[in-house]
């Protein structure tokens, strides 16, 4: 695995002394540290930005294979989907929330987090790359903007924009057996400016039985109301059925890493997803703009578990199979609005206020229907339906500060939010025998008050370089699913859960020496009261035999460091880049049930590493322009090794390194022909690992072998 990593270094170094050298000043925006555009060297950050054209060049199919080649960001692969994770969040265990809740995704600056961190994956993939006009990672906070959640950073997806008549169609296959195809048109017609796109993906995957269609639509509307106005109309529908596979065992694994289910039975997962969003932006003065955006998102996901298994009735008395044909709908609405209003004022400084009103109705819906076999031909219903209404509404007001003198630049900053809380909870049982069990129904209701603030500021010391320094207090409140615990009676109490808040602070440098940009990050981040969840048996599980409890730990900290460095060569451009983190609970003890279904204390879990992150991550890019219709680019990956619970007793997920290669020409009359190679080691690694308590086993998610793709794309 070394030699292979240490081949592609001295390669893309043999070839970078080849070359001259150019050097290349950086004149990318980005929006999502002021929610207005702002250059990236006034960042008081280490932010990467994805542009639509690395996506194309590369390849990327998803979202998550474009972040997978950022060293801040570390993609947790699953059956389910992908987790994204900045600077070490975590949660790969299922004791803790962790990136879910505390990486802040959106799109066109609306959070697509979900309310329930029970939902099993980020719902990144819902928008098609083709769509993207770049891709915005910023690690490492973002409360004053954003509010909860942000503790790792915000990673914001902007689309498209365009005008004139403009138009796209594409295909690529690949040998994985996924076939996709987008069609895009656009025109301006007036003041008016017309978007359509639609992309669709099917076929199998990497192991049999599994399967992964999706349809992706977008429509924009923007109407130019004169030069320093406009309003614009966005809908996107996302709709998508899959399978969801077993893991494997080792010995599995070893027999056959491409098999499917190993029953008969066939999880499965349905999304349906509707976007609406409406955006005014507007310069009312020389000095005085504004960006207003109203938004309202659905998602309804329905997954479907059936199986079989074993039931204790009775003490004592030898276990009853049964049948089940579980499904869980996992529903989560927002709607919102977004006002900014931003003063320019002095040279160069400005003040921005802002306020956030959003209101997120969710919901989890189980029905578990279990058939009993009593007997050779007798058998016995024994049904749970529990509907479980989440609700969360959040009012916030910030303040920005922005000023300039000579050399430095000073950024203040302070945000207000409040969140109320209700969630209602009914249950029926229909038991194997006896009359129809009805819960009185449960309504849990809290305030949650938290506030945010930086200090930060930046001094450019050379018409290229600068260093920088950041404070954030931030804070992440408890999903409302949250709240409650469920003992191993099956009996719902009420806990005593916090938010979390925490202290980041991180120094910094960018600058250009010689043919070289670098950019150079360390980081701390202590939090308090981290939520963790710990949940035994399953959502599949028959009535009252899985438990789940909430509970905060007291101190948890994250510190590391971030480089990149690039540099150009005329035809030639590589990259390196490299990412250390160190993820520990400083103080903490495990929370577990008593007997009597009472909270007790468990195992002193003080100097363990938080399950999921990797200690360290670097990749090596190189993109080569032969002629200016011919390149050939790719990268290698390195991802080191994590821990997989929080108590650091069942061992490590392997490291791995993957390397990628794509080919693309650009014929003449807007076609583009592109090819690629994927793993091209074959390296033989697993999405997940996780560990079976009750079985003791280890269990695998496989990645894929070796694999091609093929393509075309024509642009008019």
């Amino acid at each position: 695995m070394n030699k292979k990593v240490l081949l592609v270094s001295f390669i893309m170094s043999a070839m970078a002394y080849a070359q001259g050298a150019e050097i290349k000043l950086d004149d990318t925006v980005v929006t999502s540290t002021t929610g207005f555009e702002t250059s990236v060297r006034k960042v008081v950050a280490s932010p990467t930005v994805v542009t639509s054209r690395e996506i194309e060049e590369k390849g990327y199919r998803t979202v998550s294979d474009a972040l997978k080649d950022i060293p801040a960001v570390n993609v947790i692969g699953n059956t389910f989907g992908s987790i994204i994770d900045l600077r070490g969040q975590g949660g790969l265990d299922g004791s803790s929330s962790g990136a879910k809740a505390n990486v802040q995704v959106m799109v066109d600056g609306v959070a697509v987090n979900s309310l329930d961190t029970s939902m099993v994956s980020s719902p990144i993939n819902t928008i098609d790359v083709k769509n993207i006009e770049r891709i915005e990672v910023i690690p490492g906070g973002g409360a004053v903007l954003y509010g909860s959640g942000t503790a790792g950073g915000v990673i914001n997806i902007i689309t498209k924009k365009g005008t004139g008549l403009r138009g796209n169609a594409g295909y690529n296959f690949s040998t994985l057996g996924m076939h996709k195809s987008d069609v895009s048109v656009g025109q301006t017609i007036g003041k008016f400016d017309i978007d359509l796109s639609f992309n669709k993906n099917e076929g199998d995957g990497y192991r049999k039985d599994s399967k992964s269609d999706s349809q992706y639509f977008q429509g924009k509307v923007r109407y130019d109301i004169n030069k320093d106005h406009n309003l614009e109309f966005k809908y996107a529908r996302y709709d998508e059925n899959k399978n969801l596979l077993d893991s494997l065992t080792k010995e599995q694994l070893d027999e056959d890493r491409k098999q499917g289910n190993s029953t008969k039975y066939m999880n499965t997962m349905d999304i349906k997803k509707d976007d609406y969003q409406l955006t005014y932006n507007g310069k009312l003065t020389d000095n005085l703009s504004t960006n207003v955006i109203v938004f309202r998102s659905e998602t309804d996901m329905l997954m479907g578990m059936p199986g079989e298994g074993e039931q204790v009735m009775k003490p004592g008395k030898p276990p009853i199979p049964y049948t089940s044909d579980v499904k869980w709908t996992f529903k989560d609405k927002k709607t919102g609005i977004k006002p900014k209003l931003k003063y320019n004022y002095g040279n160069d400084s400005s003040l921005i206020f802002g306020m956030d009103y959003i209101k997120n109705d969710g919901g989890r819906y189980g029905k578990i229907n279990n058939t009993l076999k009593m007997g050779p031909t007798m058998t016995r219903p024994m049904n749970v339906q529990t509907d479980m209404d989440l609700n969360k509404e959040t009012l916030a007001g910030f303040v920005m500060n922005n000023y300039r003198v000579g050399d430095f630049e000073f950024n203040q900053g302070f945000r207000y939010e409040k969140a109320k809380y209700e969630t209602t909870r009914n249950s029926i049982i229909t038991p194997p025998f006896g009359p129809m069990q009805v819960k009185p129904t449960y309504t849990n209701e809290k305030d949650e008050n938290n506030y945010a603030y930086e200090l930060s500021g930046n001094y450019f010391y050379s018409d290229t370089g600068k260093t920088y320094l950041r404070y954030e207090r931030g804070f992440t409140s408890p999903a409302p699913a949250l709240l409650t615990n469920k003992d191993t009676k099956g009996e719902y109490t009420l806990n005593d859960l916090e938010s979390e808040t925490y202290n980041n602070i991180e120094v910094g440098m960018a600058d250009y020496l010689g043919n070289t940009s670098v950019n150079l990050a360390f980081f701390y981040s202590q939090m308090n009261d981290e939520i963790f969840t710990k949940m035994t048996g399953s959502m599949g599980s028959s009535a009252g035999s899985e438990s789940i409890i909430n509970y905060n730990i007291d101190k948890t900290e994250r510190m590391g460091a971030e480089l990149k460095l690039q540099q150009n060569f005329g035809k030639l451009t590589l990259s390196q880049s490299y990412q250390y983190v160190n993820a520990e609970i400083k103080d903490g003890v495990e929370k577990k049930f008593g007997k009597n279904g009472e909270v007790v204390n468990g195992k002193d879990i003080s100097g363990k590493k938080i399950a999921g992150v990797p200690e360290h991550r670097f990749t090596l890019g190189a993109k080569y322009e032969f002629t200016p219709k011919f390149n050939v680019n790719g990268e290698t990956i390195y991802n080191g090794s994590s821990y997989l619970d929080n108590n650091n007793e069942t061992g490590k997920k392997d490291s791995y390194v993957v390397t990628n290669v794509r080919f693309n020409y650009n014929a003449d009359m807007g076609l583009s022909l592109f090819a690629g190679i994927n793993n091209i080691f074959d390296e033989k690694y697993n999405e997940e690992v996780s560990f079976d308590s009750k079985k003791n086993i280890y269990l695998y998610d496989p990645a894929a072998e070796r694999n091609y793709f093929v393509g075309f794309s024509y642009t008019l």
